[in-house]
């Protein structure tokens, strides 16, 4: 995993005051970043993509498309995040580096820039990658800075990140993002001759992004259950006392079997033996309003269970956010919607 949240965190609470659930979005959430390469660049001219799919990793010359995932209360609107480049030297931390005004990136965008600079606004951009002469290393981190707080723009939350002193952060969001390089031999004749790779390795599919195609809910009430399929963003009748059961159905191709090297010899990429693996597409949910008896894992406990819990007493809309991750660079994400069922 080469992608963490950072900072923006809510303040805590006194001890004495009853702290809400962790699976509960009581504010703008951000949950995470699909890429997807629109137009390749000519160094994936030799890349099997699968009909239908796009690329969830980087190349020079690719433009990509960038989606920001944010979940939020009932009734809150979540603002257009900025997005910045952290730059070369963003290791050692965003404050020592995020430092008075910021340039605007150049365009298209290279790949060994030393000083931050500011990309573009909202929840979707799109940015083109320079040539692989800009190549500095295997990955480009983000920065996205948002809001929590409705009275507070993100333009706002910017000029607190880049100013001293860098107080009254906790209603920012700012959160880091990685963008990955690859498939690295694509960069040929940049890397090794394409005679030390394996097959195998030249001829799997790209990385790419899971889809939800459909939702498996059951309801089980007493002695009774019921099954239906609903599409994402769809909605879904319920009533107090239910055990609801959520399972995501991912179209095909969304799990992948890909190949890799390992154990290889120093300065030898693809020198180590040869191995296979199938994606486990494993999912986390978020919650806008309380449930009963769900098992929450944190944000990096993913899971492979399908999602569970009891609708309350009081019955009110509430809305599940799910991500999905292939532990690779892909990533989903999904809504689904719970009301009130008002039949006899």
């Amino acid at each position: 995993m080469r992608r963490w949240l950072v900072g923006g965190s809510a303040a805590l609470l006194a001890a004495c005051l009853p702290l809400d659930p962790e699976y509960l979005v009581t504010a703008p959430l951000f949950r995470g970043v699909r890429v997807e390469v629109v137009e390749p660049g000519g160094y994936a001219s030799l890349l099997h993509v699968p009909d239908g799919r796009r690329r969830a990793t980087i190349l020079p010359l690719d433009t990509v498309e960038l989606t920001a995932s944010f979940a939020a209360p009932p009734g809150v609107t979540v603002q257009p995040p900025i997005w910045l480049v952290c730059g070369l030297d963003c290791v050692n931390g965003v404050l020592p580096e995020l430092v008075g005004d910021l340039a605007e990136c150049p365009v298209p965008l290279p790949l060994n820039l030393q000083d931050p600079c500011r990309l573009a606004a909202g929840h979707r951009i799109r940015l083109s990658i320079a040539g692989a002469f800009t190549l500095a290393r295997q990955w480009t981190t983000l920065v996205l800075v948002g809001s929590r707080d409705d009275d507070l723009t993100p333009a706002a939350c910017l000029e607190r990140l880049t100013h001293p002193p860098h107080t009254e952060l906790e209603p920012c969001i700012i959160s880091l993002w990685s963008l990955g390089l690859g498939p690295l031999w694509a960069l040929l004749p940049f890397d090794v001759d394409a005679s030390d790779i394996p097959p195998e390795i030249l001829e799997q599919e790209v990385d790419t992004n899971p889809d939800v195609a459909e939702f498996r809910v059951t309801r089980e009430r007493g002695g009774s259950r019921s099954e239906q399929r609903v599409a994402p963003g769809g909605s879904v009748g319920v009533r107090r006392g239910d055990r609801i059961t959520v399972e995501p159905i991912f179209t095909e191709g969304s799990a992948q079997t890909w190949w890799y090297t390992y154990g290889d010899e120093e300065d030898k990429p693809w020198s180590g033996e040869l191995e296979s693996a199938e994606e486990q597409l494993l999912i986390r949910a978020w919650f806008d309003a309380p449930v009963l008896d769900f098992a929450w894992t944190a944000y990096d406990g993913w899971t492979n269970t399908p999602i569970t819990w009891t609708v309350p007493h009081d019955v009110v809309p509430t809305r599940l956010f799910l991500d999905v991750n292939d532990f690779r660079d892909g990533r989903a994400a999904a809504e689904l919607l719970f009301v009130a069922d008002d039949a006899p």
